[in-house]
């Protein structure tokens, strides 16, 4: 485990790294990812509890990528994760790309969301706990009319006993004929309605790019995804989808900023990820041309950058999280490969959205194959793990 603050003074560098910070401002805790897990991805409820959603290698195939997913929950208390939970019914190969992650959200009752992509079934499937996150029931194949062309992991939105599972699909050929589709359930994910199309097919969908949605609210939901305009307009896209919680009423889309904007022949492979910080307003992380950007979904505004990276270096996999100060970390990967996971960077914005100048204390090497997730804890600390 790492502890870091702002240095004030030269300290000793332990196994536990302080750097000191002014004592308004939260610590930031990174550590790796429990049980030598890999593609970790952290969500909180309404009572501000952590869920952590991870892959696993099988120990007795160390060396192959074929493994589980399991859950666990955060001990604020004892500042310790719980014992695992399997999620997955069935093992099956990781893909090494971090656009084909599971996704995970935690609804009104407190049962757990996850959906995956199986590459070699070329499928999705969708698993829910019980209430008490005890167990999870056998995984559901949840994509079968729309599923030609599917390169990428989903996303799965929870709200009340609303949830939401969506994905991109459509001839690889024909990237700017690809699309948005969904299935809504009302009743906590025990049933799931037809697969429909959500977006507008004539913006395209970019293949091996992943999304992030978020309910803005229990009738409206957001999805934020890369489109492929004329194959080449991979541009990030505001899509508010309105009346989810019973008949779709339309969908609309929000203003492309020339910040969103990324025109490349080529699938940019790219992350991003939704924040709800104190004062319920959303937040968006996501890359645009090799650099994260930062967007207030809830306001009147402009996306802007985050930060320079450590060298002239690619910055991907972003997330974002809020303390109860309303700090906003903002963590991502710096020179990133195919197999490798990259260098940690981090910034810590204040309430009015200042930098606080806060900086990592060492080098940190994502582990391969995998990117970082991060949470605000109850004291209003926060927690990195990678």
């Amino acid at each position: 485990m790492i502890r870091m603050k702002r240095l004030l003074s030269t300290i000793l560098l332990l196994s536990v790294l302080p750097l000191s910070l002014d004592s308004a401002r939260a610590d930031v805790i990174v550590q790796r990812t429990p049980d030598e897990g890999l593609q970790p991805r952290m969500v909180q409820d309404a009572d501000g509890i952590i869920h952590l959603l991870y892959f696993k290698k099988r120990l007795n195939r160390p060396a192959a990528r074929e493994g589980n997913l399991y859950y666990r929950q955060y001990d604020a208390e004892q500042q310790r994760f719980g014992s695992p939970v399997k999620v997955s019914s069935q093992a099956f190969a990781m893909q090494t790309f971090s656009i084909a992650r599971a996704a995970v959200d935690v609804d009104g009752e407190g049962r757990i969301h996850v959906m995956w992509y199986m590459p070699r079934e070329s499928e999705f499937n969708y698993t829910r706990s019980n209430p008490e996150r005890s167990q999870f029931e056998p995984l559901r194949s949840m994509v079968s009319q729309y599923a030609k062309g599917i390169d990428a992991g989903g996303e799965v939105a929870a709200r009340g006993s609303e949830v939401a599972i969506i994905w991109g699909a459509g001839d690889l050929s024909r990237e700017y004929e690809r699309t948005m589709f969904a299935r809504f359930s009302h009743d906590w994910g025990a049933t799931f309605g037809d697969e429909i199309m959500i977006s507008n097919p004539d913006l395209g969908a970019c293949a091996c790019c992943s999304m992030a949605a978020d309910y803005m609210d229990a009738q409206n939901i957001l999805v934020a995804y890369r489109s492929a305009i004329d194959g080449i307009g991979r541009h990030m896209q505001l899509l508010t989808v309105n009346g989810v919680d019973g008949e779709i009423s339309g969908a609309s889309y929000g203003d492309v900023h020339e910040l969103q904007q990324w025109e490349l022949s080529a699938c940019p492979l790219s992350t991003n990820d939704i924040g709800t910080d104190p004062a319920a307003e959303k937040w968006l992380v996501f890359e645009t041309k090799g650099r994260i950007m930062q967007f207030n979904l809830s306001v009147a505004g402009e996306p802007a950058a985050v930060g320079e990276p450590f060298s002239e270096t690619r910055q991907k996999n972003p997330a974002i999280a809020f303390n109860q100060n309303n700090n906003r970390l903002i963590v991502w990967g710096e020179a990133i490969s195919h197999a490798r996971g990259g260098r940690l960077n981090l910034k810590i914005f204040d309430a009015a959205g200042n930098d606080t100048g806060y900086e990592l204390g060492e080098e940190i090497s994502i582990d391969n194959y995998s990117f970082p997730a991060a949470a605000g804890l109850p004291n209003g600390d926060f927690l990195v793990l990678y």
